[in-house]
């Protein structure tokens, strides 16, 4: 098990990502977050198993009205008992 920070650039608020990125994350049973950012980028937490953080992130890449430019990973400590993905602000 792994967890990453991720930083999403693009068109990546106003566009449903978070809702998007929360629906993906649960069917995947990944645990974590997801936040917009004051400067338009969108930041998540994402835990679990790698193949399924990098589905995560490859869904996210393939959506209708989403545009991202660059991510950002970066492998940070797993929270022991975290046990949701959840959507911040």
């Amino acid at each position: 098990m792994k967890r990453y920070r991720i930083l999403f650039k693009g068109r990546v608020q106003g566009v449903g990502f978070r809702f998007t990125a929360k629906m993906i994350a649960d069917r995947l049973n990944l645990t974590g977050s997801v936040k917009n950012l004051y400067n338009y980028d969108v930041e998540s937490y994402v835990q679990g198993e790698v193949e399924n953080i990098e589905r995560f992130i490859y869904e996210l890449q393939n959506q209708r009205f989403i545009r991202i430019e660059s991510i950002d990973k970066t492998e940070v400590d797993t929270i022991q008992d975290e046990n949701s993905f959840d959507i911040i602000g």
